[in-house]
């Protein structure tokens, strides 16, 4: 998945899934750099960025 190199699969879906319950699904308004912000936090892979 672009930057983070993240493979396709079903540890990638279990992880938007938690990502996307932390943020909270009744947020309408859901924000692209707050998921991949998740994202990166579950994946561990900060390094990208910094």
């Amino acid at each position: 998945m672009g930057k983070l190199d993240l493979p396709e699969g079903p540890d990638l879906d279990a992880a938007i899934e938690k990502a996307i319950e932390t943020y909270g699904r009744s947020e309408r308004n859901k924000y692209r750099a707050v998921v991949y912000y998740l994202l990166t936090r579950h994946f561990g892979k900060e390094a990208v960025y910094g």
